[in-house]
């Protein structure tokens, strides 16, 4: 804080503090309902022997975006002018996330990956493949959504943030249901298809509060210098 700037009372910080702490908890609930979901569909046993390699695989490209979102919020809040230069990074460090796992998830590295390192039979290692390609483009959408969070916090508007988790579980629950419960289908497939759809629904709430974000005062002229 300036000289000029009064320190924020206990209220604000918690107003500023309660949907991303809220945003955290909701978020937690995602994976015991896919598990739950899951054991009802189609290959129960395969599709959950193959959900926790896919996720961690995909979280070691998702994790660019984690750790982006706070590379984020630090530059954009010491220097408006730095935002131009940190949307274009996240533009290609989302697409090389995904790309990333793409790779994987169509070459021979996938045998490498699945046979190899996370010890799964070739018929769960193929099974796996396929489940991996419904989730490739993820990583980039996680760091599209590292981005959003990032420029809402600098801008302190954290409530968008609790919504956009709110919408991304109900879409996966719905989903879920229609996917198992109503049309049978494979756990793992549509599994990762409510993560997907989920998550891209996310990302579109955001977009609006997001753009007014970048349209305030400090960021819109820097936005204009570039």
């Amino acid at each position: 804080l300036s000289s000029g700037t009064p320190a924020p009372s206990y209220k604000d910080i918690a107003l500023f503090y309660w949907p991303l702490a809220l945003t955290s908890t909701v978020s937690l609930a995602i994976h015991p309902m896919i598990s739950f979901f899951v054991g009802r569909g189609r290959l129960p046993l395969e599709s959950l022997a193959v959900i926790p390699v896919v996720n961690g695989l995909s979280f070691i490209f998702r994790s660019f975006g984690l750790s982006y979102q706070e590379v984020a919020i630090a530059l954009i809040g010491q220097s408006p002018k730095s935002y131009p230069k940190v949307r274009n990074f996240a533009c290609a460090l989302g697409l090389a996330a995904s790309a990333g796992l793409i790779l994987i998830a169509t070459t021979p590295l996938s045998h490498l990956w699945f046979e190899r390192i996370s010890a799964l039979p070739p018929d769960l290692a193929d099974f796996a493949s396929e489940v991996t390609l419904i989730i490739a483009v993820f990583p980039g959408l996680s760091v599209l959504l590292s981005f959003q969070r990032a420029l809402l916090v600098t801008v302190k508007d954290t409530k968008p943030v609790t919504f956009a988790t709110f919408i991304e579980v109900l879409i996966i629950v719905i989903v879920l249901t229609v996917g198992i419960e109503g049309l049978g289908g494979v756990g793992a497939f549509v599994a990762m298809a409510g993560l997907l759809i989920g998550r891209a629904a996310g990302n579109a709430y955001l977009f609006p509060p997001t753009l007014r974000a970048a349209r305030s005062p400090s960021i819109n002229s820097a936005i204009n210098q570039a």
